[in-house]
């Protein structure tokens, strides 16, 4: 990029483990490749604490070394062809030994490794970052320390004071993934329906406060519509082999039931400024930017 010139159209995305992406961003991510904007994945840890799933044969090898091609043929699935790992160790859930480990990135110095990721952002200069929420989806220490770090790391890319190297760069719009209730609970309603095993049990929930997780409709910024990416999204999913089986859930809703659970990711705005149609259909909504605009948008 020469001097003058603007940056290109960037979506970058923070997951704590290989899969995370898939299972999160995997519709925006094939979206972005496929509309001209340029996708680049982060990746905390090495997912050293996940167990083999699928119960595949490892052919001798360690989880975490195949859980690294699992990811490469995942982001080619997507399209993504730029990919940062943050250098850290899978922490394992709450108040396992993994949590303790010197590496973990639960016991990461969070200044630090918000400084690895400010790095990162600095050079790749994304408009759009992503990431988890503050609960991590699910309360998994490293989703709650990939929250942290990112609010973190965005602050310290923009501080021209700050020690990171690299030039200064204002990401324009910060957002988490989510899920709304009111949206699974629709999705689970229709999979009982169907006489088909729901990730939320048998039973009939009272209402949206009923989800165990995701956050009220209301607070909902944007969806994107991905459905036209579902395949591709599928097929990153299929690639991490030894954490979604065949079995899976991920990979066994009735295609009249993908639009429910797959069709739409969902995001809350937490820095900059929404776009002018709401709830924003895509990230970028709001940007001024020629490839985004000429292009297409993520």
């Amino acid at each position: 990029m020469t001097v003058g010139e603007s940056p290109p159209a960037t979506l970058l995305c923070v997951h704590p483990h290989p899969d995370d992406e898939a299972i999160s961003c995997g519709g925006v991510l094939a979206r972005a490749a496929a509309t001209g904007i340029r996708p680049v994945v982060v990746t905390c840890t090495g997912g050293e604490e996940g167990e083999n799933l699928a119960g595949i044969d490892l052919g001798g090898r360690h989880l975490a070394d195949l859980r690294r091609e699992e990811l490469a043929d995942a982001l080619h699935a997507l399209g993504v062809e730029h990919h940062h790992w943050l250098g850290y160790r899978d922490s394992g859930m709450v108040d396992t030994p993994g949590n303790e480990h010197p590496d973990s990135f639960h016991a990461a110095d969070l200044e630090e490794a918000a400084i690895r990721l400010a790095t990162i952002i600095r050079a790749e200069r994304p408009q759009v970052v992503v990431s988890d929420d503050e609960h991590g989806g699910y309360g998994h220490p490293d989703h709650i320390k990939a929250n942290r770090v990112t609010v973190r790391a965005v602050e310290l890319a923009a501080d021209p004071q700050a020690e990171v190297p690299g030039e200064p760069w204002q990401v324009a719009k910060r957002y988490v993934h989510t899920l709304g209730r009111g949206r699974l609970l629709e999705g689970h309603r229709a999979m009982l329906e169907a006489g088909l095993p729901s990730p939320f049990g048998e039973d009939d929930l009272d209402g949206p406060e009923a989800v165990p997780f995701g956050v009220d409709d209301a607070l909902v910024t944007t969806e994107v519509e991905v459905g036209p990416w579902f395949d591709q999204k599928q097929a990153a999913l299929r690639a991490h082999r030894s954490q979604i089986g065949e079995d899976s859930f991920f990979l066994n809703v009735p295609d009249d039931l993908t639009e429910s659970f797959f069709g739409v990711e969902q995001f809350v705005l937490e820095e900059g400024t929404l776009g002018p149609e709401q709830p924003e259909q895509d990230l970028f909504a709001g940007i001024v930017h020629e490839a985004a605009a000429s292009e297409g948008r993520a």
